[in-house]
């Protein structure tokens, strides 16, 4: 795009990456980020969003997968775990917090000896990811639960009877659609409401009001937008659901067929690529284990592949 860098010949990582997390290229713009002068950023949740300011350039769709992008760039990247392998790196979410499980390892002393053990733990446990509600999900051993979930894949893929069982109750509650789309609406309207309400706050933060009362109120507000964009997605996702419920049987048992003649001989990293290929997200909440999915054909989705539970808790 021959487009120059603001203060050299070539764009580094940092600033690349600095504009890709600016939410300021969708339109938003936030006043009260910084105290003290500029010398140390608020947390986002006492930020003051001024709405109808800044023009966007990107859509907030193309942002929103950017940010998701950045974040399974994260959560896959193999620079932290050099030394032991994760199969399910990137691939596990917390039912409790919604952050990721990530792998690590602790020294276990066994009467003269100490050997590595694997575990995977949740990042809300960590005081710079939550530093005020961290959450208190159970860590799980890795060897035990990499085996679980690749047994649960191997035996679905083994049985396509019991996709297919799933789907077809899937396709059965398509009818729910009006009823995910009307709750949508609901929702939407409500966060409009609090975007009402948080154009007003900066006003009075402007009158000079008590910076404590403005902030109190900010934290309430941004508090009850994170919970109503939750919904949205969560909607968003059940309605896409229904809408994708329509099962091709032929595809959905030709792909199976070619993936039992490999699955069996897979090393590591074959076994990475299934489930990045599959979309494969581990659910933990401490009580048991959910695994979710898609079966892709060369013309896209075939459908969801069913939610599986299972598991008590390893650690």
């Amino acid at each position: 795009m021959n487009v120059p860098a603001k203060s050299s010949k070539y764009w580094c990582k940092s600033s690349v990456l600095s504009i890709l997390k600016n939410p300021a290229y969708t339109g938003r713009t936030y006043a009260f980020t910084s105290a003290n002068g500029r010398t140390r950023q608020k947390p986002q949740e006492e930020w003051i969003e001024i709405p109808n300011v800044t023009p966007p350039i990107i859509s907030p769709e193309i942002f929103k997968a950017a940010q998701k992008q950045l974040q399974v760039n994260r959560e896959k990247a193999t620079r932290n775990n050099t030394k032991h392998q994760y199969l399910l790196g990137g691939h596990i979410k917390c039912r409790q917090c919604g952050h990721t499980y990530t792998g690590g390892a602790i020294a276990v002393k066994r009467k003269d000896d100490t050997y590595q053990r694997r575990l995977y733990r949740c990042t809300g446990k960590k005081r710079d990811v939550s530093p005020i509600n961290r959450c208190s999900s159970k860590g799980w051993g890795a060897d035990k639960l990499e085996a679980m979930v690749w047994g649960k894949l191997e035996e679905y893929l083994s049985k396509p009877e019991l996709i297919v069982s799933e789907l077809e109750k899937q396709r059965q509650d398509a009818n729910q659609l009006g009823v995910f789309e009307s709750q949508l609406q609901d929702v939407e309207r409500q966060l409009k409401a609090v975007d009402r309400e948080q154009q007003q706050l900066l006003q009075w933060a402007l009158k000079g009001f008590p910076e404590s009362q403005v902030e109190s109120e900010n934290r309430r507000l941004n508090k009850a937008r994170e919970t109503l964009k939750a919904q949205i997605a969560e909607l968003e996702a059940q309605i896409k659901a229904s809408q994708d419920a329509v099962i091709s049987i032929p595809k959905l048992e030709g792909f199976i067929e070619r993936m039992q003649g490999r699955i069996a001989t897979l090393d590591f990293e074959g076994k990475r690529q299934v489930l990045d290929m599959l979309s494969v997200t581990v659910w933990l909440d401490g009580e048991s284990v959910e695994v979710t999915g898609v079966i892709p054909t060369e013309e896209g989705v075939i459908a969801t592949t069913p939610s599986s539970k299972f598991l008590p808790p390893l650690l």
